[in-house]
């Protein structure tokens, strides 16, 4: 009960008038920079996941630059394809994903994607730019384009 005391409302609007769209609520460019915010925080945990590591989802996560080195000689479009499966399979909120390597003339070895969706949201279409890059430590790091 005491938790209900120090209880505060995010808004002015009663439950009711929230769920019949009435009421101040949080803008739609708010609305949607929280979805944004929201694929860009679960792409993170997808994509720096290894296959193998959830019981649950055995197929969670993108193949290591270790194993994709050594199973093709095209070890970049193996990760592309590893990463745009990853994201189909795991991130249901995005649709026609594209991935595409970027290569750095300045640094060949840096491991740089460009990832390309269809974002449906509030029955209005966009679609959405990230860039990812491999850091030193194996993870991928996502940027969101403007």
């Amino acid at each position: 009960m005491a938790a209900l005391l120090n209880w505060e409302r995010g808004s002015s609007a009663s439950l009711f008038e929230r769920i019949q769209g009435k009421g101040s609520g949080p803008s739609s460019r708010t609305r949607v920079q929280e979805l944004l915010n929201s694929i860009k925080q679960h792409l993170n945990e997808v994509l720096n996941s290894r296959p193998g590591a959830c019981q649950s989802a055995v197929g969670l996560g993108v193949i290591d630059l270790n194993d994709a080195t050594a199973t093709t000689s095209d070890f970049r479009k193996n990760i592309e394809q590893a990463i745009k499966g990853c994201i189909e399979n795991y991130e249901p909120r995005i649709s026609a994903v594209t991935v595409q390597s970027l290569i750095n003339h300045s640094d060949p070895l840096l491991l740089s994607f460009h990832i390309s969706a269809y974002v449906n949201f509030d029955n209005i279409g966009d679609v959405v730019e990230f860039n990812i890059q491999l850091d030193n430590n194996r993870r991928y790091c996502l940027n969101q384009e403007a």
